[in-house]
């Protein structure tokens, strides 16, 4: 279901889609609350996913996950997630890939997409990818690695998701945004203060197309992955 100011709307060819944020905006917005209470945007469309972030693994992880498959079951999301290995994290790396993968079981019962976050665990998350020999779609979110780690990426079937590294132009993601294939290429807010169209506008200069064409590209990569 989508609303814009609690009202049901249909999704514009021309809206901003953002795959991943904490900050709802103008357009098509895949909210990860994680990190508190969402404001509501005064224009904008909002759906839901849900996971359990690695840096906020806790003593109520059992709690928290029945919670995800009962929205998944209700369709209150669309995707599950962020949700990945973060070697940053407090928790250990086999804990995280732990939970990681219960997780992902949840999406593919489900039929979800899975949005993955991934710090330092790359070859990790790859081989929890060919373990769970998942059928659905996994989104990389956040991108910013080198070459190679992008191309392992796509080999497995990862749709790549660009945000707020790419609006730096000494970033990994930045040198390689012209060779993600446009049908695996997402964009995103995070939790940046950059808005979606500032970030739609960098893509699209660093690619050598028209902001107009990369919204359709998006367009048609959401359709095929979220099934709306």
């Amino acid at each position: 279901m989508v609303y814009i100011c609690g009202c049901k709307r249909m999704l514009m060819p021309q809206d901003w889609i953002n795959v991943h944020t904490h900050r709802p905006g103008e357009g098509v917005n895949i909210v990860d609350p994680c990190l508190g209470n969402v404001i509501m945007p005064g224009q904008g469309a909002v759906y839901f996913s849900l996971g359990i972030h690695p840096m906020y693994i806790d003593d109520r992880v059992e709690e928290r996950l029945q919670k995800i498959e009962l929205a998944a079951a209700e369709g209150k999301i669309v995707a599950v997630g962020e949700a990945g290995v973060d070697r940053n994290a407090l928790a250990p790396v086999e804990v995280q890939l732990k939970l990681f993968e219960r997780q992902a079981e949840i999406a593919g019962q489900y039929g979800l997409p899975l949005i993955v976050h991934g710090v330092r665990a790359i070859p990790e998350l790859i081989t929890a990818y060919k373990k769970c020999r998942s059928h659905q779609k996994w989104i990389m979110h956040g991108f910013n690695n080198r070459r190679e780690i992008l191309m392992d990426l796509l080999r497995h079937g990862f749709y790549i998701s660009a945000g707020r590294h790419a609006m730096n132009e000494e970033s990994q993601v930045y040198r390689v945004l012209p060779e993600i294939p446009a049908d695996r290429l997402l964009i995103e807010t995070d939790n940046s203060d950059f808005t979606i169209g500032e970030v739609y506008g960098q893509v699209a200069r660093r690619r050598g197309i028209a902001v107009e064409e990369l919204q359709h590209i998006v367009r048609m990569n959401f359709d095929r992955l979220f099934k709306l």
